[in-house]
């Protein structure tokens, strides 16, 4: 990603809130499918549990994020909007 596409995005979503989101793009298989606990996501990024939650409902509010049950969950990107 361009360095500063990065550091427009990391402006309009904060700084954490775009760590959690890179995170989850990159480690998602090819149909946005994630298989991952908040508790790990606490300790790889660092991140409190509200933080990531708030995160996680900034995203569903926007349609781009869906809980599928505990620790497993979809993101929409790409074709897959």
């Amino acid at each position: 990603m361009d360095i500063r596409l990065q550091g427009f995005i990391q402006e309009i979503l904060g700084k954490k809130r775009f760590e959690l989101v890179e995170f989850l793009c990159q480690n998602c298989d090819e149909n946005g499918f994630i298989f991952i606990k908040i508790s790990e996501l606490e300790n790889i990024l660092q991140q409190s549990k509200p933080t990531i939650i708030a995160t996680f409902k900034f995203l569903e509010e926007k349609k781009l994020f869906k809980k599928l049950k505990n620790g497993f969950y979809q993101i929409k990107i790409g074709e897959k909007l």
